[in-house]
Protein backbone atom coordinates (compact mmCIF):
# COMPACT_ATOMS: atom_id res chain seq x y z
CA UNK A 1 0.00 0.00 0.00
CA UNK A 2 1.41 3.65 -1.20
CA UNK A 3 0.21 5.61 2.32
CA UNK A 4 -0.82 9.20 1.02
CA UNK A 5 -1.46 10.69 4.29
CA UNK A 6 -0.64 11.02 7.70
CA UNK A 7 -2.70 11.97 10.87
CA UNK A 8 -1.53 12.18 14.43
CA UNK A 9 -2.54 12.73 17.44
CA UNK A 10 -0.71 15.46 19.53
CA UNK A 11 -0.43 14.98 23.21
CA UNK A 12 1.38 11.58 23.70
CA UNK A 13 1.83 10.96 20.27
CA UNK A 14 3.61 13.74 18.70
CA UNK A 15 4.75 15.46 21.96
CA UNK A 16 6.72 13.79 24.44
CA UNK A 17 5.07 13.35 27.83
CA UNK A 18 6.77 16.18 28.70
CA UNK A 19 4.95 17.72 26.39
CA UNK A 20 7.93 18.47 23.59
CA UNK A 21 8.22 17.35 20.30
CA UNK A 22 11.17 15.51 19.48
CA UNK A 23 13.57 16.65 17.19
CA UNK A 24 13.92 13.06 15.28
CA UNK A 25 9.98 12.96 15.32
CA UNK A 26 9.85 16.29 13.70
CA UNK A 27 11.81 15.52 11.27
CA UNK A 28 10.08 12.63 10.03
CA UNK A 29 7.05 14.11 9.15
CA UNK A 30 8.98 17.20 7.61
CA UNK A 31 11.15 14.23 5.53
CA UNK A 32 7.42 12.68 4.75
CA UNK A 33 6.02 15.64 3.24
CA UNK A 34 9.15 16.63 1.30
CA UNK A 35 7.96 12.75 0.00
CA UNK A 36 4.66 13.97 -0.93
CA UNK A 37 2.99 12.45 1.35
CA UNK A 38 0.35 14.93 3.44
CA UNK A 39 0.46 15.21 7.43
CA UNK A 40 -2.85 16.01 9.46
CA UNK A 41 -2.80 17.51 13.01
CA UNK A 42 -5.93 15.69 14.87
CA UNK A 43 -6.78 16.91 18.52
CA UNK A 44 -9.06 17.28 21.26
CA UNK A 45 -7.85 20.65 22.20
CA UNK A 46 -9.40 23.90 20.37
CA UNK A 47 -7.90 24.95 16.83
CA UNK A 48 -5.47 27.86 18.69
CA UNK A 49 -4.04 24.87 20.53
CA UNK A 50 -3.66 22.74 17.07
CA UNK A 51 -2.40 25.43 15.06
CA UNK A 52 1.34 26.23 16.22
CA UNK A 53 1.77 22.65 16.34
CA UNK A 54 1.06 22.49 12.56
CA UNK A 55 3.01 25.26 12.06
CA UNK A 56 5.95 23.56 13.69
CA UNK A 57 5.34 20.46 10.91
CA UNK A 58 5.42 22.98 7.85
CA UNK A 59 1.76 21.53 7.55
CA UNK A 60 0.91 24.73 5.83
CA UNK A 61 3.89 24.80 3.18
CA UNK A 62 3.19 21.29 2.28
CA UNK A 63 -1.07 21.33 2.07
CA UNK A 64 -1.61 19.59 5.25
CA UNK A 65 -4.71 20.00 7.91
CA UNK A 66 -5.25 20.35 11.25
CA UNK A 67 -8.46 19.24 13.36
CA UNK A 68 -9.30 20.36 16.83
CA UNK A 69 -12.40 19.30 19.29
CA UNK A 70 -11.66 15.73 18.18
CA UNK A 71 -12.89 16.39 14.48
CA UNK A 72 -15.99 19.30 15.37
CA UNK A 73 -13.49 21.74 13.39
CA UNK A 74 -11.24 20.57 10.82
CA UNK A 75 -9.12 23.33 9.09
CA UNK A 76 -6.72 22.95 5.76
CA UNK A 77 -3.28 24.71 5.09
CA UNK A 78 -5.22 27.68 4.16
CA UNK A 79 -6.77 28.40 7.86
CA UNK A 80 -9.80 27.92 6.20
CA UNK A 81 -12.74 26.07 7.72
CA UNK A 82 -14.31 22.57 5.92
CA UNK A 83 -15.87 20.98 8.73
CA UNK A 84 -17.52 22.00 11.53
CA UNK A 85 -19.85 19.87 14.21
CA UNK A 86 -21.85 21.94 17.05
CA UNK A 87 -23.19 20.46 20.00
CA UNK A 88 -27.25 21.25 19.63
CA UNK A 89 -27.86 24.13 22.21
CA UNK A 90 -31.09 21.59 23.73
CA UNK A 91 -28.54 19.12 25.43
CA UNK A 92 -26.82 22.15 27.65
CA UNK A 93 -29.17 21.74 30.62
CA UNK A 94 -29.31 17.67 30.17
CA UNK A 95 -25.78 17.14 30.38
CA UNK A 96 -24.99 19.91 32.76
CA UNK A 97 -28.07 18.69 35.15
CA UNK A 98 -25.85 14.96 35.14
CA UNK A 99 -22.86 17.17 35.96
CA UNK A 100 -24.23 19.33 38.72
CA UNK A 101 -23.89 17.29 41.67
CA UNK A 102 -20.07 15.95 41.14
CA UNK A 103 -17.05 17.53 41.99
CA UNK A 104 -15.75 17.62 38.61
CA UNK A 105 -15.22 20.95 36.78
CA UNK A 106 -17.55 21.40 33.57
CA UNK A 107 -15.70 23.51 30.45
CA UNK A 108 -16.42 25.52 27.37
CA UNK A 109 -14.59 26.89 24.42
CA UNK A 110 -15.09 30.45 23.10
CA UNK A 111 -12.50 31.75 20.61
CA UNK A 112 -9.17 31.91 22.90
CA UNK A 113 -10.93 31.93 25.84
CA UNK A 114 -12.16 28.81 28.28
CA UNK A 115 -14.84 28.89 30.83
CA UNK A 116 -15.65 26.54 33.54
CA UNK A 117 -18.00 26.34 36.39
CA UNK A 118 -16.81 26.93 39.86
CA UNK A 119 -15.97 23.63 41.13
CA UNK A 120 -12.44 24.19 40.78
CA UNK A 121 -10.42 20.80 41.50
CA UNK A 122 -6.98 19.52 40.64
CA UNK A 123 -7.37 18.72 36.94
CA UNK A 124 -9.41 22.11 35.78
CA UNK A 125 -6.49 24.13 35.10
CA UNK A 126 -4.83 21.68 32.84
CA UNK A 127 -6.62 22.22 29.54
CA UNK A 128 -5.47 26.38 29.99
CA UNK A 129 -1.70 25.53 31.53
CA UNK A 130 -1.00 23.11 28.30
CA UNK A 131 -2.70 25.21 25.74
CA UNK A 132 -1.82 28.61 27.38
CA UNK A 133 -5.24 30.20 27.19
CA UNK A 134 -6.81 31.91 29.97
CA UNK A 135 -9.59 30.17 31.57
CA UNK A 136 -12.00 32.08 33.07
CA UNK A 137 -14.72 30.70 35.80
CA UNK A 138 -18.00 31.70 36.06
CA UNK A 139 -20.84 31.10 38.45
CA UNK A 140 -23.98 29.42 36.14
CA UNK A 141 -22.19 28.09 32.98
CA UNK A 142 -25.60 26.66 31.51
CA UNK A 143 -27.31 30.49 31.45
CA UNK A 144 -24.07 31.68 30.39
CA UNK A 145 -23.68 29.97 27.35
CA UNK A 146 -25.81 31.78 24.38
CA UNK A 147 -23.40 30.83 21.40
CA UNK A 148 -22.57 27.72 20.10
CA UNK A 149 -20.13 25.13 21.17
CA UNK A 150 -18.07 22.47 20.00
CA UNK A 151 -17.80 20.26 22.91
CA UNK A 152 -18.46 19.87 26.87
CA UNK A 153 -14.92 19.34 28.44
CA UNK A 154 -14.72 17.72 32.01
CA UNK A 155 -12.35 17.03 34.46
CA UNK A 156 -11.89 15.69 37.49
CA UNK A 157 -10.67 12.56 39.32
CA UNK A 158 -10.45 9.98 36.92
CA UNK A 159 -11.96 7.30 39.13
CA UNK A 160 -15.39 9.93 39.62
CA UNK A 161 -15.44 10.63 35.45
CA UNK A 162 -15.68 6.87 34.70
CA UNK A 163 -19.19 7.13 36.77
CA UNK A 164 -20.53 10.17 35.04
CA UNK A 165 -19.04 8.52 31.53
CA UNK A 166 -21.50 5.53 32.99
CA UNK A 167 -24.22 8.09 33.89
CA UNK A 168 -24.17 10.01 30.59
CA UNK A 169 -24.44 6.94 28.24
CA UNK A 170 -27.39 5.54 30.41
CA UNK A 171 -28.79 8.89 29.99
CA UNK A 172 -27.51 10.54 26.51
CA UNK A 173 -25.68 7.52 24.47
CA UNK A 174 -27.97 7.46 22.08
CA UNK A 175 -28.24 11.54 21.47
CA UNK A 176 -24.46 12.70 21.57
CA UNK A 177 -20.96 11.03 21.60
CA UNK A 178 -19.21 10.47 25.06
CA UNK A 179 -16.12 9.51 25.88
CA UNK A 180 -12.64 9.76 27.54
CA UNK A 181 -9.90 11.83 25.85
CA UNK A 182 -7.42 10.83 29.08
CA UNK A 183 -8.09 9.50 32.35
CA UNK A 184 -9.03 13.21 33.86
CA UNK A 185 -10.66 14.27 30.97
CA UNK A 186 -14.14 13.46 29.71
CA UNK A 187 -15.57 14.66 26.63
CA UNK A 188 -19.09 15.46 24.81
CA UNK A 189 -19.53 15.91 21.82
CA UNK A 190 -22.25 16.02 18.82
CA UNK A 191 -23.16 12.68 18.06
CA UNK A 192 -21.05 11.49 15.24
CA UNK A 193 -18.02 14.00 15.71
CA UNK A 194 -14.94 12.56 16.27
CA UNK A 195 -11.26 12.21 14.90
CA UNK A 196 -12.41 9.57 12.83
CA UNK A 197 -15.12 11.56 10.73
CA UNK A 198 -12.63 14.17 10.78
CA UNK A 199 -9.96 12.49 8.92
CA UNK A 200 -12.68 11.49 6.30
CA UNK A 201 -13.33 15.01 5.36
CA UNK A 202 -9.74 15.76 5.29
CA UNK A 203 -9.05 12.48 2.87
CA UNK A 204 -12.41 13.98 0.58
CA UNK A 205 -10.70 17.65 0.75
CA UNK A 206 -7.65 15.79 -0.49
CA UNK A 207 -8.93 13.83 -3.11
CA UNK A 208 -7.62 10.42 -1.46
CA UNK A 209 -8.75 7.40 -0.19
CA UNK A 210 -8.99 7.04 3.56
CA UNK A 211 -7.72 3.27 2.93
CA UNK A 212 -4.34 5.42 2.43
CA UNK A 213 -4.00 7.12 5.35
CA UNK A 214 -1.93 6.32 8.20
CA UNK A 215 -3.24 7.51 11.96
CA UNK A 216 -1.35 7.80 15.52
CA UNK A 217 -2.65 7.57 18.55
CA UNK A 218 -2.67 6.95 22.20
CA UNK A 219 -6.22 7.61 23.96
CA UNK A 220 -9.75 5.98 23.71
CA UNK A 221 -11.06 9.58 21.31
CA UNK A 222 -8.31 8.38 18.81
CA UNK A 223 -9.87 4.96 18.04
CA UNK A 224 -12.57 6.39 15.86
CA UNK A 225 -9.14 7.60 13.71
CA UNK A 226 -7.17 4.14 13.88
CA UNK A 227 -10.22 2.13 12.89
CA UNK A 228 -10.94 4.61 9.83
CA UNK A 229 -7.44 4.61 8.78
CA UNK A 230 -5.91 2.36 6.16
CA UNK A 231 -3.37 1.53 8.31
CA UNK A 232 -4.14 2.61 12.47
CA UNK A 233 -0.75 2.93 14.53
CA UNK A 234 -1.17 2.88 18.41
CA UNK A 235 1.61 4.18 20.50
CA UNK A 236 3.52 1.95 22.80
CA UNK A 237 2.10 4.39 25.93
CA UNK A 238 -1.48 3.89 24.53
CA UNK A 239 -4.57 2.81 26.22
CA UNK A 240 -4.25 -1.25 26.16
CA UNK A 241 -8.57 -0.58 23.96
CA UNK A 242 -6.38 1.42 21.64
CA UNK A 243 -4.03 -0.97 20.64
CA UNK A 244 -6.70 -3.34 20.43
CA UNK A 245 -8.13 -1.06 17.96
CA UNK A 246 -5.02 -0.45 16.04
CA UNK A 247 -3.71 -2.00 12.96
CA UNK A 248 0.05 -2.58 14.84
CA UNK A 249 1.31 -0.66 17.87
CA UNK A 250 4.69 0.77 17.49
CA UNK A 251 7.57 2.81 20.35
CA UNK A 252 5.81 4.73 22.83
CA UNK A 253 6.17 8.70 22.48
CA UNK A 254 9.31 9.65 24.16
CA UNK A 255 10.64 6.90 21.64
CA UNK A 256 9.84 8.51 18.32
CA UNK A 257 7.30 5.98 17.91
CA UNK A 258 5.56 7.81 14.88
CA UNK A 259 9.48 8.26 13.28
CA UNK A 260 10.11 4.45 13.87
CA UNK A 261 6.60 3.50 12.26
CA UNK A 262 7.29 5.17 9.27
CA UNK A 263 10.36 3.83 8.48
CA UNK A 264 8.64 0.22 9.15
CA UNK A 265 6.12 1.80 6.90
CA UNK A 266 8.58 2.43 4.15
CA UNK A 267 7.58 5.88 4.35
CA UNK A 268 10.95 7.74 5.53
Amino acid sequence: MKYKLIATDIDDTLLRRDKTLSPVTKAALLQAQENGVIVAVASGRLPYGVRPYARALEVFDHGGYYMGFNGGAVMNSRDELIGSAYLDSRYIKPVYDILRPSNATTMVHKGSTIYADHKVNDYTHIESDVIGLPLNVVDDLPSFIDWQIHKFLISGDPDELKELERQLLDKLGDEVDIYLSAPWFLEVMPKGANKGTGLQKICDDAGIDIVEAIAFGDSFNDIFMLKAAGMGVAMGNAEEAVKAAANTVTADCDHDGIAVALKELGII
